[in-house]
């Protein structure tokens, strides 16, 4: 991948207020929805993946998003790395995830934001940003009707920082991250986190900190597969601080 500029953003969609239709969503077919502003790819793995703000089509019956403190900028990439992510998993397991990508650029629809923010008043971009959440709706529920009950939802984004790594969002401030081990596994902060379920119900039974940071993150094992993630066992927050063990080593025999 030519760009690691691309943080991760974890976290449940939770989608209120939205009506889900009766259609049954083949796992061999493409859905969009109205003027094909939505894509949406349904499939069996209980993952889903979402790209928000890479969308590139620019009518001109949308206005562009003028507002005090909208952010208007492109994330790069991120709807081709969702198309590739999709089939590099397929070429691996014979399964493809669910995708769900915004082809709206961002100064027309900004899919992360509530309804007003995001489309201004524009009928046809509160009609995508309904599209938009339906769809991330009908993954989660096909979801939880198959065999594996539960998934994981993952909002691909693009960053501009100069250490080119992997950003992992967990809904967590950088601020919370600093904190001890013992502070992040504190049920204040568990709480707040977009992988609480998965903290309080693993099957190896990790703590929060684990997941987050330890042997058992996720940043630590793409750290293992030579991309640089943070927070990570190496980097457990924006400061390229490094943890180590009491023995000096990282737990579970892993290399440095």
């Amino acid at each position: 991948m030519k760009n690691r500029s691309l943080f991760l953003l974890l976290g449940m969609a939770f989608i209120l207020g939205l009506s889900v239709h009766a259609q049954t969503y083949s796992p061999d077919s493409l859905y969009t929805g109205a003027k094909g502003y939505i894509e949406y790819l349904p499939r069996t793995l209980p993952l889903v993946f979402a790209a928000s703000h890479g969308g590139d089509l620019e009518p001109a019956t949308i206005p562009d998003r003028s507002c005090p403190g909208c952010v208007t900028t492109t994330d790069l990439n991120t709807q081709e790395l969702a198309r590739q992510i999709r089939q590099t998993l397929f070429e691996r397991t014979g399964c493809y995830p669910h995708v769900v990508i915004n082809r709206l650029k961002r100064t027309k629809l900004d899919a992360n934001r509530d309804l007003a923010e995001a489309a201004l008043g524009n009928p046809e971009a509160e009609q995508a940003w309904r599209d938009f959440y339906f769809f991330l709706e009908k993954a989660k529920a096909q979801i939880e009707t198959a065999q594996a009950k539960r998934g994981l939802f993952i909002d691909l984004h693009g960053h501009g920082h100069s250490i080119q790594r992997l950003e992992l969002g967990y809904l967590l401030s950088a601020a919370s991250l600093r904190q001890s081990d013992a502070a992040l596994n504190a049920p204040e902060i568990v709480n707040q986190s977009s992988i609480r379920q998965l903290a309080m119900d693993n099957r190896q039974q990790q703590a929060h900190a684990d997941l987050i940071r330890g042997a058992a993150g996720l940043g630590t094992l793409l750290e293992q597969e030579g991309y640089p993630p943070c927070p990570a066992w190496e980097t457990p927050h924006q400061r390229a601080a490094k943890l180590t063990s009491p023995a000096g080593t990282i737990p579970n025999g892993m290399a440095r």
